[in-house]
């Protein structure tokens, strides 16, 4: 395969049309979300919404996610920040802020494989990848690293498949590999094959090898340079997956599981979340899609028959697979992600090698792509009813950004500026959905980001009024340890206020002292 596959009036088609129609599309697609009733930020997000506020507010830069040492968010803070400057601090803003940090990753993606496969064809295989339910909600999450990974492995692919790099090119290459190891180091497997390829095919290795290995030096001394100068001390406690699986093979049914829950886009951690009809139809479709491009791949190789970049595409979705099964325990879907796009060209690659081998006319190939696409469109309404949460919202019930804020004006009303959270990550949603207004911790006395913990104990020990948030049905029997029950106020059905703790109480709520 080759550009000139295209057709004439496929060539006519301006590039700058096609990235607009693209962009267009991804976030059109994502409307159904973002005037969602259900729309409710997970902790995780709020912790990255929480950095672009400090950075909005020139408090901080921070290098990585807070309390993590790696999920690089120089790029996802200041977008969180930008936004926030632009229109107010909120959940669609920072949603919109990742998505245009995505969309610049779809653009790479189509720009690196018009030169491979052609502009048209590439065009029809990233609009898949833009509808595809794995990246349905996670185009939008705030997770520090994950969407900077894609973006940079997007930039990547269009600098290593241009004709004539140079050494700058690879110079910021690898710069860029830097970026991606420390954004999220999974996404490193996937990357290297496809890296190594073309570092070591034509003649002049040795430059480009050593223009590579410089690009990475450089950025990973200028992150670590600026972390030193600019850490605010958030990074006090590492989070993170342990490294190492130590029962492999018990494990494997257990990655076939994570692979599927992340073809579907419909998880919350490792747990999973309900998903529509349509969007489990095409996950199955994709699950099937890495079993077949698994055979194809046998086939080729039998039959004498290579397609080289069918080849380096498998190559990096089994380099991810293979990283996730050995060095993790812990079954995120999420962890698999970077296997998304190279699955969705790999397939691309030989839908379009088997039209031309078999010369199928466009009319009916583009019927099947109309009919992948049309799936994949419904399947991204139906992410309209996407929560992570056990409860559902009706037409006529508040919506999760009403009912918090109810939840803050209750313990604003009270005088309440300091919370302590009965249920993990909800610290961070009370956070950042006050926006600082009233600040939360958890039970343990180390979390993501100290000073909050520090400010909160300081105000119990000066006898400031406090409260104690959580989810309604989940107090872990608070109402047997205070004298009132009845002072614990319910609120939608969802959260329940309980304002006036004191230490005693708060120990016996199980809540940590340093």
């Amino acid at each position: 395969m080759s550009p000139t596959a295209d057709s004439a009036a496929a060539r006519s088609v301006p590039t700058w049309l096609l990235l607009t129609t693209l962009a267009i599309v991804t976030f059109a697609s994502r409307l159904p979300q973002l005037l969602s009733r259900n729309l409710l930020l997970e902790g995780d997000e709020c912790v990255l919404g929480l950095m672009g506020m400090h950075v909005a507010q020139g408090r901080e830069f921070p290098i990585f996610f807070y309390g993590q040492k790696y999920g690089l968010s120089i790029v996802e803070a200041p977008a969180a920040a930008l936004s926030f400057i632009l229109f107010g601090a909120g959940a669609v803003p920072l949603k919109i802020a990742i998505l245009v940090i995505w969309t610049a990753g779809v653009a790479f993606y189509f720009l690196a494989f018009a030169r491979v496969i052609g502009t048209a064809r590439s065009f029809w295989i990233t609009l898949v990848l833009v509808l595809m339910p794995a990246w349905a909600a996670t185009a939008m999450k705030a997770w520090s690293g994950y969407v900077t990974a894609f973006s940079a492995t997007g930039a990547t692919l269009y600098l290593m498949t241009g004709k004539n790099a140079t050494g700058i090119s690879w110079l910021i290459t690898g710069g860029l590999t830097g970026i991606i190891y420390l954004a999220h180091p999974l996404w490193l497997p996937g990357v290297l094959p496809i890296v190594l390829y073309f570092l070591w095919s034509n003649r002049g290795r040795i430059g480009r090898i050593a223009s590579y290995v410089a690009g990475i030096l450089c950025v990973t001394v200028l992150v670590v340079a600026a972390r030193t100068q600019w850490s605010a001390g958030a990074n006090e406690t590492w989070f993170g997956p342990p490294i190492g699986n130590h029962h492999p093979l018990v494990s494997l049914p257990g990655v076939f599981n994570q692979t599927y829950l992340n073809l579907t886009g419909s998880y919350y951690f490792g747990t999973v979340v309900h998903a529509g009809r349509f969007t489990t139809v095409s996950a199955s479709m994709w699950l099937g899609i890495v079993g077949a491009t698994a055979l194809l791949q046998v086939y080729r190789v039998l039959a004498r028959k290579p397609l080289v970049w069918s080849h380096l595409l498998f190559a990096s979705v089994s380099s991810t697979l293979l990283a996730n099964w050995v060095l993790l325990e812990w079954r995120d879907p999420r962890y698999v992600l970077a296997l998304n796009a190279p699955l969705v060209f790999m397939a691309g690659v030989e839908f379009f090698d088997w039209t031309d081998r078999y010369r199928l006319a466009p009319r009916r190939w583009m019927a099947a792509l109309a009919l992948v696409l049309a799936l994949q469109a419904v399947s991204m309404y139906e992410f309209a009813n996407y929560t992570y949460m056990w409860w559902t919202n009706s037409r006529h019930s508040p919506s999760e950004t009403r009912t918090l804020q109810k939840v803050i004006d209750q313990l604003r009303s009270r005088g309440v500026t300091h919370a302590f959270a009965m249920n993990a990550l909800l610290q961070w949603t009370m956070t950042f959905y006050s926006r600082e207004t009233v600040i939360a911790r958890w039970k343990g006395d180390r979390d993501r980001y100290p000073p909050y913990i520090a400010k909160i104990d300081r105000a119990l020990d000066r006898g400031d009024t406090v409260a104690i948030v959580g989810y309604a049905g989940y107090t872990y029997g608070l109402e047997r340890m205070v004298v009132n029950p009845d002072a614990i106020v319910n609120i939608d059905g969802k959260y329940f206020v309980y304002v006036g703790a004191g230490k005693d109480l708060l120990r016996r709520a199980g809540f940590e002292f340093r």
